[in-house]
């Protein structure tokens, strides 16, 4: 069995719809026959100059073929 490798998307953004689904299907798209065996999200707020700034992290954990 290959090993498990990551790949971490992470955006940061004082807009509500992140660019990240963007990057994702292109990776995705990059990489036809991986074996995705977890999807995990992480998601933060924190104030920045009187404004929220979002923070977003996707991690793909996934197998080569």
């Amino acid at each position: 069995m290959k090993p498990l490798k990551a790949k971490i998307f992470t955006y940061f953004t004082l807009n509500i719809n992140p660019p990240n689904e963007i990057q994702i299907n292109e990776w995705l798209a990059e990489n036809p026959d991986i074996e995705i065996v977890d999807m995990l999200q992480s998601e933060s707020m924190a104030t920045k100059d009187g404004e929220i700034e979002r923070n977003l992290s996707i991690t793909i954990l996934y197998r080569e073929p």
